[in-house]
């Protein structure tokens, strides 16, 4: 999963500093580890963008060109 740090830190694991606005990709148990500190979060998830909704044809009608009558 990516997340977002919010709080500089050192990763116990890799000794390298995370800046703040940094991306990183961590596991969901690392994510959860990170944030369990007792300083606070230290990272938020990155949500991927939502797709725009898909128009659909409802009842087989072609949709109406524009015009009135």
């Amino acid at each position: 999963m990516k997340a977002r740090v919010i709080k500089p830190f050192r990763d116990k694991y890799t000794k390298v500093v995370c800046e703040k606005g940094q991306e990183i990709e961590v596991t969901k148990e690392r994510f959860e580890e990170i944030n369990s500190a007792a300083l606070g979060p230290f990272v938020e998830q990155i949500k991927p963008p939502e797709p725009p909704p898909t128009r659909t044809i409802k009842d087989g009608k072609k949709p109406k060109s524009g015009t009135k009558k």
